[in-house]
């Protein structure tokens, strides 16, 4: 019948599932990590919200994201009506237009944002934490990677289907815990030391930009 047909289906489905962690359990333990394409994990955010929902502080447009990662600021532009797509809390938003501006922010409220802004969600949370992600997403090594496969030459726009083939290393959830607890960290001592002198600022972005980027790379797997 249909309905034993579709039970063996999600029996099959589900060994499959099993199969699939237990090997990539098996490759964190032995190498460290594993490497996998951003689609493994994560997708486009589905869910849609209307304008009249959004306020200064939940939409988010390319325009008020900050560059060079430094989050966003209040929207000086809020739509009067249409639908837009709805993050989440822990949602990755990236700008899509002029990739080379680093544009991110890990969502820390629910709102809307339109066309111009990646809206990523994580869609395997036994595999990677959302902050993980996002500092994944933020490293230089994925913007170098979305520049060489935009589109455009005046106003570059990053390729969707591209950024979903972006592929990195993961390693254990534990592991992965650790790193974003060290770089939590210097995002908290880079904050409280941004009033120093220019020199002092530059000097530690460089030590924070050296020692992410060492945290989040496994040179054996690649």
């Amino acid at each position: 019948t249909d309905r034993q047909t579709d039970r063996q289906t999600d029996r099959q489905t589900d060994r499959q599932t099993d199969h699939k962690y237990s090997l990539i359990k098996i490759l964190q333990y032995v190498f460290g990590c594993v490497a996998l394409r951003l689609s493994d994990l994560a997708e486009y955010q589905k869910k849609r919200t209307e304008a009249s929902s959004l306020t200064e502080d939940t939409y988010v447009g390319v325009d008020n994201l900050l560059p060079n990662k430094g989050g966003k600021k209040k929207a000086e532009y809020i739509p009067e009506k249409g639908n837009f797509a709805a993050y989440e809390i822990n949602d990755i938003l990236i700008g899509n237009i002029r990739p080379y501006l680093r544009k991110i922010w890990i969502a820390d409220n629910k709102g809307g944002t339109n066309g111009d802004v990646l809206d990523i969600t994580v869609s395997d949370a036994q595999l990677i934490i959302p902050k993980y992600l996002y500092y994944v997403l933020s490293s230089d090594d994925f913007f170098e990677y979305d520049m060489r496969h935009s589109k455009g030459a005046k106003m570059p726009r990053g390729d969707k289907r591209a950024v979903m083939e972006y592929r990195f290393n993961v390693p254990s959830l534990q592991k992965q815990e650790d790193i974003v607890r060290i770089l939590d960290s210097f995002d908290v001592l880079y904050n409280d030391l941004s009033s120093g002198l220019p020199a002092e600022i530059e000097a530690l972005q460089k030590q924070y930009e050296y020692y992410r980027d060492k945290l989040l790379d496994f040179k054996e797997m690649k």
